[in-house]
């Protein structure tokens, strides 16, 4: 009977020992020359570009599996398109006891993505997707519809990794379909993901930094619930002291325009609840210039100099704030689209109503009408109160924008201003003749009439208001007084002086508010028309080129 177990016991050592040969050769031989071949070998053939890997390495004590230096290399094989330094898996044998499927960790250490937008507008990225060769299926007819309830959705495995980890990235960008081209470099790029679970209830914690081309910084966090439906999220993302210089080449191929200075800092804050978007997008310029001129063909012809002059500030500073809300349950919900618009309106509202924005960024009243103009009454050249109220808040809100100018142009309306002209002249002769006579006023204007018309007229204008051989000289005094005022054509001599005098008025009264003089003149006289019984007065508003 011993000599039995004997021989048991040294068949069970055998097999032992001979499936630990086995697994130490497939970890330590099959594993190491094995995978890199297959690796390199399957890759390439996927991928269509050369696949090149150091090593892989398993360790079954730890449950720890590594890949070190992998490359995907361009055509060339020179370039490299993709790859990292180290990837690891660390898994936990304890929650396994636990039927719990748990990832201690997954790192990368040194990822690299050189992209290029090319000509044709593709991405050098996309040739490693494989080519779909796979046939479609042919569709099968469908099935009558059964009366029976929907099975539930099957319950995710209690899966949970505990953080994932990627150190030391970079991320190369060239478009070169721009001339010149354009570059940038995300480098020292780290991103940090703890607490990822297929609770529903579990929040994931997302960390990530990068420095752009030593000349910006990119920081986020974000925490989300990976499982959520909706998806429920709160982010923050930061761009710091970014160097503007760096996108001359888009600048330039858009505005016509290098750009010289100018640093960047944007802030972003975003809210995703109840399929409800809420973001805020804070974007701070400091001391931003456009350089010299350059030829494009893609260039939009919009007055961005002046855009940039009505959003700066005495430090050189530009803030913008722009809101963006949008119902993500809605089918027509486009996020770019949505942000395009709201950018695109803030421009547009900015160039077509530069008054009403300065205004508003000045906490004034946006709700005013007709902000970039002055009303005058008919035939004066006198403000008003309320013009005067308007002009004082005309001139804080330059002040505070150093690279505006202001033209002042007159006005006149050549029916309702004549008119007046000529109401008060007609006022100011009856009123001296009135002083100088006792006569009554009908025989007054009786002689300013034939003064005017001649007495024929008047004998055959006193027919038509003759009733019973009598006539009736209220109504006759009312009609001659109205062709009296409106005798001869408008005098635009006249006009234009009405127009240039209230033009003074506002000018002298901006300067006498302590407005710089080599930014405000005198603009060409301009036709109107009367609005809300009032004559406006506009103002145009250009870039200041410096002292005059």
């Amino acid at each position: 009977m011993k000599a039995l177990l004997k021989k048991i016991g040294r068949i069970a050592l055998k097999i032992f020992v001979g499936i630990l040969a086995f697994v130490f050769f497939v970890i330590y031989i099959v594993i190491p020359v094995g995978a890199p071949w297959a690796i390199r070998s399957q890759g390439s053939k996927i991928l269509a570009h050369p696949v090149r890997v150091h090593s892989v390495w398993l360790n079954p004590f730890l449950l720890r599996l590594s890949v070190d230096k992998l490359k995907i290399m361009g055509a060339d094989k020179n370039e490299v398109l993709a790859g990292f330094d180290k990837f690891w898996v660390d898994a936990s044998f304890l929650s396994l006891f636990k039927k719990e499927y748990r990832i201690e960790s997954i790192g990368l250490d040194g990822p690299v993505v050189n992209a290029a937008l090319l000509p044709g507008n593709k991405i050098n990225l996309m040739e490693l997707v494989p080519a779909q060769v796979a046939e479609k299926k042919p569709a099968q007819p469908a099935k009558p519809a059964q009366a029976t309830q929907p099975a539930p959705p099957p319950s995710l495995p209690n899966i949970k990794i505990d953080s994932i980890k990627l150190t030391n990235g970079l991320v190369t960008f060239t478009d070169r379909t721009l001339n010149p081209q354009f570059a940038t470099k995300c480098h020292d790029l780290t991103l940090t993901v703890t607490n990822i679970s297929t609770k529903p209830d579990a929040i994931a914690h997302v960390l990530f930094a990068t420095k752009i081309d030593d000349k910006g910084a990119i920081n986020s966090e974000t925490n989300f619930k990976p499982l959520a439906q909706p998806i429920e999220l709160e982010s923050t993302c930061s761009l710091n002291d970014y160097a503007l210089n760096i996108l001359t080449p888009y600048v330039g191929k858009y505005t016509g325009r290098t750009v010289k200075t100018g640093k960047m800092d944007l802030r972003m804050d975003y809210k995703i609840a109840n399929n409800q978007l809420n973001a805020r997008h804070k974007l701070l310029i400091q001391k931003f210039d456009f350089g010299d001129k350059v030829e494009s063909k893609d260039a939009l012809h919009l007055p961005f100099g002046l855009a940039v002059a009505l959003l700066e500030d005495p430090q050189g500073r530009i803030s913008i704030s722009l809101p963006v809300k949008g119902d993500m349950s809605d089918p027509k919900f486009e996020y770019w689209h949505l942000v395009g618009q709201v950018v695109t309106n803030f421009f547009v509202k900015l160039v077509t109503s530069p008054f009403l924005s300065l205004i508003s960024m000045a906490g004034g009243d946006s709700g005013i009408e007709e902000v970039g103009t002055v009303s005058f009454d008919p035939g004066k050249a006198d403000l008003t109160d309320k013009a005067k109220e308007r002009v004082a808040l005309f001139v804080k809100v330059l002040k505070e924008r150093p690279k505006l100018s202001l033209e002042v142009n007159g006005s006149y309306d050549p029916n309702e201003d004549w008119r007046a002209l000529k109401t008060e002249a007609y006022a100011a002769d009856f009123t001296g003749r009135r002083k100088q006579s006792d006569r009554s006023d009908f025989r007054i204007i009786k002689d300013m009439y034939v003064l005017r018309f001649g007495q024929f007229s008047f004998w055959e204008l006193s027919k038509k208001f003759t009733v019973n051989k009598r006539i009736d000289e209220l109504a006759m005094q009312q009609e001659m007084r109205r062709l009296i005022i409106a005798e001869g054509k408008a005098d635009k001599n006249v006009l234009e002086l009405l127009a240039q005098q209230r033009a003074k008025a506002v000018y002298d009264l901006i300067i006498a508010g302590g407005f710089d003089p080599s930014r405000a003149s005198l603009g060409k006289t301009r036709e109107t028309q009367l609005s809300m019984g009032q004559i406006p007065l506009e103002f145009t508003i250009t870039v200041f080129e410096g002292k005059k």
